[in-house]
């Protein structure tokens, strides 16, 4: 088992009921600094209520969920808005203000979580378009870009605080394969150059093997199999294999597959 110290994010034995029904039980999880744990399953298999677990949004039934030090099942609610600080979330559907500009969106979490002045909050915002090539559409409104081009700036806005981890709630969905090939190439560089710790939830393979340093296979609310790409492509685990086997072909690899520094 490892220790606290190599453990940026620790479930154990977590477990909900939502309206009645089991969506978790006895859930064991957890993430290293500098990896990228993807979680897969099927649609509504219980992958996006694990993020808002971890978020503080939702509470257990039973179990414990720790952000390093920190037992965020007991939480104030000033304790946990301090820990939302140091977590990042790129929401399936971007979640952008729509009457702000991309700039101002971005800006938002600094204003609002921090004491940094304008012009300091200006030169951040230039950094992470850049750092997500968008550096000449902060003036723009939500409405002016294209689908790929909001989930660049839910990004951008994500990593504004200099978070210890990211959240991305399917980040490829809905985007055409160039798109969705952008977004795999900045989550995996955001762990080889900038040292970034994530957590990806997906149902869409092409992308999960493209990104991850590791994988969990969640069905019926627990974790039925955990391991690296090519443990999940040798796996006779008949859930996984059933999964993988609903794509077509194999996925295919990439020369950021696997690599972690």
């Amino acid at each position: 088992m490892k220790t606290p110290l190599e453990t940026l994010v620790e479930m154990r034995g977590v477990k909900l009921q939502l309206a009645g029904h089991v969506v978790l039980q006895s859930v064991n999880l957890s993430v290293t600094p500098q990896e990228t744990l993807v979680i897969m399953g099927q649609s509504g298999a219980g992958k996006s209520t694990l993020l808002r677990l971890l978020l503080g949004l939702l509470k257990v039934d039973a179990g414990s969920i720790r952000f390093k030090e920190k037992e965020i099942t007991q939480l104030s609610r000033p304790e946990l808005n301090r820990i939302r600080a140091r977590i990042g979330m790129v929401y399936q559907d971007s979640a952008l203000l729509s009457s702000m500009s991309v700039s101002k969106n971005i800006a938002l979490p600094l204003e609002e979580l921090s004491d940094k002045k304008p012009k300091e909050i200006d030169s951040i915002v230039d950094q992470k378009l850049e750092l997500v090539g968008l550096k000449d559409m902060k003036e723009k409104l939500p409405a002016e870009l294209s689908g790929g081009m909001k989930k660049r700036v839910g990004l951008a806005r994500a990593l504004a605080l200099e978070p210890e981890l990211i959240l991305f709630d399917e980040p490829s969905a809905g985007l055409d394969p160039i798109n969705a090939m952008l977004i795999n190439d900045l989550i995996v560089d955001l762990r080889e150059k900038h040292k970034v710790t994530s957590i990806v939830v997906t149902h869409e393979m092409q992308s999960a093997f493209v990104v991850a340093t590791r994988m969990a296979m969640l069905h019926e609310g627990t974790i039925v199999e955990e391991g690296s790409p090519d443990e999940f492509r040798q796996s006779t685990n008949p859930v996984v294999s059933k999964f993988l086997s609903a794509y077509t072909g194999h996925p295919k690899e990439s020369p950021h597959a696997n690599s972690q520094k």
